[in-house]
């Protein structure tokens, strides 16, 4: 006989009538009527050709065919109670899962670090990789889980709208220049930002941004005499050059900080980053996904 010619139903009347070995019984155990347990056990008996449960003054005895049945019967029905079950809770204090992030090196700069140390206090056994963004969002690794999210700034992706995706955070533009410039001081005008040879950070290999677009808008340009794909690349430059670099405002700090460079602050009118996190919604429900989506959400907003 063939599964598909079998109401799958009928399995789990036949584990209960093995269990109880006793129709009236089964059919409590289903919350079903006898009349209806006693159909269910007919029409087993005429699905398998066999008596497979024969009543005797003992009450219902198995046949042969029912006992070799029921051991495999009871594996499938587990498996499958398994598989409806809720998922387990993600205890972080106790995981030794690796989640993989697609990012650019924005989050590595900004976000990572505060997540890893974060991990060393709640889940020491959590593992972290980090796997660059491309042009192209990997929809198909999202989709199947080897890869957990994707964050990157909306400039840089094209999210389709099969995709889940939430705004973790609105950033706003710096500049950077070397210390000691000799034109530029705490602020760039918009003349300056113009006249001012640039180099251009571009995480994915795009020759514009939105600062261009902004400057595109006025019918004005800026020129590029750098494109850098590394923050801390572009910094060196910036460093020993009279460049200026526009950059996330957060990153900025960050490179004046360690390099001879001064932050600067642009024009008001100039746009901001917007960070988007990515999922797919197949792997929405996984408790371990939603704990680090809620980890990393926290950290970017403090």
């Amino acid at each position: 006989m063939k599964l598909n010619q079998l109401d799958l139903n009928l399995l789990l009347a036949f584990d209960a009538l093995m269990l109880e070995r006793n129709v009236t019984r089964a059919a409590e155990r289903l919350f079903i009527s006898q009349p209806a347990m006693s159909h269910a056990l007919n029409r087993l008996r005429t699905a398998f050709n066999d008596p497979l449960l024969v009543r005797t003054p003992q009450g219902m005895l198995p046949s042969p065919r029912a006992e070799k049945l029921h051991r495999g019967v009871q594996q499938a029905l587990k498996l499958l109670e398994q598989q409806f079950s809720e998922p387990e809770p993600f205890e972080p204090a106790h995981s030794q899962r690796r989640f993989v992030i697609s990012t650019t090196d924005y989050v590595e700069c900004v976000l990572i670090p505060p997540l890893i140390a974060q991990l060393g206090k709640l889940a020491p056994g959590v593992r972290i990789e980090i796997l660059i963004l491309r042009d192209q969002l990997p929809e198909a690794e999202l989709a199947s889980g080897e890869i957990d999210l994707v964050l990157g700034f909306d400039e840089y992706m094209k999210v389709p709208p099969h995709l889940s995706r939430e705004t973790w955070l609105t950033e706003p533009l710096s500049g950077v220049v070397r210390r000691g410039h000799p034109t530029i001081g705490h602020e760039v005008s918009l003349a300056q930002l113009v006249s001012t040879p640039h180099v251009f950070h571009s995480p994915l290999g795009t020759r514009d941004s939105i600062v261009d677009g902004f400057l595109a808008a006025q019918g004005l340009s800026r020129q590029i005499y750098v494109n850098s794909q590394s923050y801390m690349s572009a910094a060196a430059v910036v460093s020993q050059t009279d460049h200026l670099l526009v950059l996330p405002r957060r990153v900025a700090a960050m490179l004046a900080g360690h390099w001879p460079l001064q932050q600067v602050q642009l024009p008001v009118a100039m746009p901001s980053y917007h960070l988007n996190c990515v999922w797919h919604p197949v792997q929405q429900a996984q408790p371990a996904l939603q704990w680090l989506k809620a980890l990393m959400q926290q950290l970017v907003t403090a």
